[in-house]
């Protein structure tokens, strides 16, 4: 058994839980040309995919289910989308929406 500190549960979860305005404050923001809306799709897929997985993660794990079982794995899967929304960003932006 790996030791994960307690605080990499409330990282994770923290962490998780900014990528929501992170998320909406760019799409609002930005105009994306085709690229940059495949690599928004990915990255709310992702996000997405990784919160099903740890919903899984507990079913099909043959130790006993643990709130605190998230650990380093789940928080280097936690980066990807934020590395799209970001790519999204710098490669498919088209420009910043008027704000009037």
């Amino acid at each position: 058994m790996v030791f994960e500190p307690l605080y990499i549960f409330f990282f994770f979860i923290l962490v998780g839980l900014v990528y929501i305005p992170v998320f909406l404050t760019i799409v609002a923001k930005y105009r994306f040309n085709l690229f940059g809306y495949l690599l928004v799709l990915l990255s709310i897929s992702s996000y997405l995919f990784i919160g099903k997985y740890m919903m899984d993660a507990g079913t099909f794990a043959d130790e006993q289910q643990s709130l605190f079982g998230i650990g380093f794995l789940e928080l280097t899967l936690l980066t990807y989308p934020y590395i799209f929304i970001i790519l999204a960003v710098v490669l498919g932006k088209k420009g910043v929406r008027n704000e009037s």
